[in-house]
């Protein structure tokens, strides 16, 4: 547990920027929670800029820590808020069960959702959201729901994923990998999108699914995702990955996409 620190008049006050890279979220988050009262700042100086004590900033970090936990909408499953999560599937039908199940728990839940797939996937998601009694057309319309075959570079992807990540309170993106295949990516471009997921600038509440074909990808793919997400859907069940491996903060932040 992080302990608050005393203040003192020699203490430096951090910036709003400086703030934004410690607790790992977008500037937009720090504005939020200080207009909201959350998190307590000083303005100082003619422009009325907020500053920040460390001691503040690790008190806040602290009750982020206390996280809730999130529904997935499938089986019952849950996993803690701004989880970073992957699923392995045997086939179609179960990828599209367990990605229904969670852009549909979004949805009621007042979440901005991403899905990123191929377009015929995509179209097969739709298919399975409208046959569960979803009227998908007015989420699509207010963007409410977004569907995105993904970019051609990790670069161009996580700055969209960054981009993307600031546009609303609550947010859920699914991902069915397979879109990084027909892209034509390597492993090392797969690599450095999943590892730099984990510095993307955070909503407030959020989920991050990504979603492996055990038929489509290699075993040196599977290893992959199992080391750079902590939490797994498996045969129908959450598990914490036994490879897990945390990835380390670069340096130069990939919070800037």
């Amino acid at each position: 547990m992080l302990k608050k620190k005393s203040k003192n008049l020699n203490e430096r006050l951090l910036d709003i920027k400086e703030a934004a890279e410690f607790l790992n979220v977008s500037e937009i988050s720090i504005r939020r929670w200080t207009n909201s009262g959350a998190l307590k700042c000083y303005r100082v100086g003619g422009k009325r800029e907020r500053r920040f004590y460390m001691g503040d900033l690790e008190e806040f970090l602290n009750g982020l820590h206390r996280q809730k936990v999130m529904p997935l909408g499938y089986r019952g499953l849950r996993a803690p808020d701004r989880s970073h999560m992957t699923h392995f599937y045997s086939g179609n039908d179960e990828a599209l069960e367990v990605s229904a199940a969670f852009v549909l728990s979004g949805l009621e839940d007042s979440e901005v959702v991403l899905a990123v797939m191929p377009p015929e996937n995509g179209q097969n998601l739709k298919n399975v959201l409208q046959r569960k009694g979803r009227s998908i057309g007015g989420d699509i319309k207010e963007g409410r729901l977004i569907f995105s075959s993904g970019m051609n570079s990790p670069k161009e992807m996580i700055r969209y994923l960054a981009g993307f990540a600031e546009t609303a309170e609550k947010i859920r993106v699914v991902g069915d990998m397979v879109w990084v295949l027909e892209k034509g990516w390597d492993l090392a471009a797969l690599v450095a999108l999943e590892e730099a997921a984990d510095f993307l600038p955070r909503s407030e509440t959020g989920l991050l699914l990504c979603q492996y074909s055990l038929t489509d990808f290699s075993g040196a793919h599977i290893m992959m995702a199992a080391e750079l997400h902590k939490h797994m859907v498996y045969k129908g069940r959450m598990e914490n990955s036994p490879y897990y491996r945390k990835t380390p903060q670069p340096i130069g932040s990939t919070r800037d996409f």
